[in-house]
């Protein structure tokens, strides 16, 4: 099985629960090794990986070309709506569950809406249709361990 899928199927299995301490970087962690794919500290070293680091999680890709199983790191997103409603990630990591038109994301994620358990979110990488996005993030296919 490709390393996307069996990212996606192991953690669809944990949600509900929560991974290691909570942290939405434990999550990504830990999903990455226990499906064998390498992970932040493999690629960025032990030194690189800091609380406060933008983390690299694999190869660079984009929006366009985003499956099921990649990474999203963020730094100061957010989404708001018309209506005034809105969401936030100030330093971030989430996993994609699904892909939609228009840079709708369904994600998996944790340490989000009061909640360290492993939940599915949808966040928006694209203004528009009432959408209004800002910050920054990162997209990355996982690399296989070898």
């Amino acid at each position: 099985m490709p390393v996307n899928q069996t990212i996606v199927a192991w953690i669809t299995t944990r949600v509900g629960i929560q991974i290691g301490n909570g942290e939405c970087w434990t999550m990504v962690e830990t999903t990455l090794r226990e499906s064998g794919a390498r992970t932040s500290n493999s690629i960025m070293g032990a030194s690189g990986v800091t609380a406060n680091a933008d983390y690299v999680w694999g190869t660079p890709t984009t929006l366009a070309n985003l499956a099921p199983g990649d990474i999203i790191q963020m730094r100061n997103y957010r989404y708001s709506e018309s209506d005034g409603a809105y969401q936030t990630r100030p330093h971030h990591s989430a996993i994609v569950e699904a892909v939609w038109a228009d840079g709708v994301i369904d994600v998996f994620e944790c340490n989000v809406n009061g909640s360290r358990r492993v939940q599915q979110n949808t966040l928006y990488f694209q203004s528009g249709d009432g959408i209004s996005v800002s910050g920054r993030w990162w997209f990355y296919r996982p690399i296989p361990r070898t």
